[in-house]
């Protein structure tokens, strides 16, 4: 998930100055924050839509699931470069990339939940319910902190954040390049949470940091998204907004998932 002012590069600043709703003269109706939740609601709900059909589908054929990671990469950085700095585009080919992003989802959880159950563990709720739970608590956590003041996600908040993101990025094609030669990390292998020690110790605290990291973009999406109806932005860039939006929390509950698979691993050691 490569990022630079938001959690795609695609809505930088550069980018949002930039964007072809400017053009668009002729239109009354301005952008709004109830607009951006209202249409980042609706990528949700296709998210949720086809995660369902994708726990469905790899559950029945979990050979599916490797075939969709593949296809699902291609789509996400396409989806980054056409959309950008198009209003029209972000509406188009966020539902697309909604679609895509959710039925891989749904498939991990599939995949998480398979990986436990062999070792006799179920999650109360199951997984899903859980990492819902997860990723509505962190979106609620950061909504607060920028509301009342205490995150503004300004230049060097931005800076910051944008630094870890590459560190956590470069990690992790270098764990993944590692283990096509047999070397397994301790930093983002799954098996290890049933290891116990500080393979399984070093595993969460990651995957929480990651979360942690993840969430703190929806900061810089709410920034972005308040410049841009402040700046008077025409009604349809609020489809680039939520584009926006739904990228982070997208990744908020993939390590949400991955969190909470990992505490059900560690506590069936006790």
């Amino acid at each position: 998930m490569s990022m630079l002012r938001s959690s795609n590069p695609a809505l930088r600043d550069e980018t949002l100055r930039q964007g072809d709703w400017w053009s668009d003269t002729a239109a009354v109706e301005r952008a709004s924050i109830s607009g951006i939740v209202n249409k980042t609601a609706i990528f949700a709900m296709v998210m949720t839509a086809a995660g369902t059909a994708g726990y469905a589908l790899v559950q029945a054929n979990p050979g599916i699931l490797m075939p969709v990671m593949i296809v699902n990469m291609i789509v996400v950085f396409a989806s980054f470069f056409m959309i950008r700095g198009s209003a029209k585009a972000a509406r188009n080919i966020g539902f697309i990339y909604s679609a895509f992003q959710g039925f891989l989802l749904g498939g991990i959880a599939v995949m998480l939940e398979g990986m436990l159950a062999n070792r006799g563990v179920t999650v109360a709720g199951g997984i899903v319910i859980q990492a819902f739970v997860v990723t509505a608590g962190c979106l609620m956590a950061m909504l607060i902190l920028y509301r009342g003041g205490i995150l503004r996600g300004g230049p060097m908040f931005q800076r910051v954040v944008m630094v870890a993101t590459l560190g956590v990025m470069v990690a992790a094609l270098l764990s993944f390049v590692l283990s096509l030669f047999g070397v397994s990390t301790m930093l983002f292998n799954l098996g290890n949470a049933f290891d116990g020690g500080s393979g399984a110790m070093i595993g969460l605290g990651v995957t929480a940091a990651i979360l942690v990291l993840a969430s703190l973009w929806l900061i810089i999406d709410f920034r972005q998204a308040e410049e841009l109806v402040a700046q008077g932005a025409p009604k349809e860039a609020e489809w680039y907004a939520a584009f926006g939006l739904i990228v982070t929390i997208a990744w908020i509950y993939l390590e949400a998932l991955k969190l909470v698979y990992y505490i059900a691993a560690m506590n069936s050691r006790e």
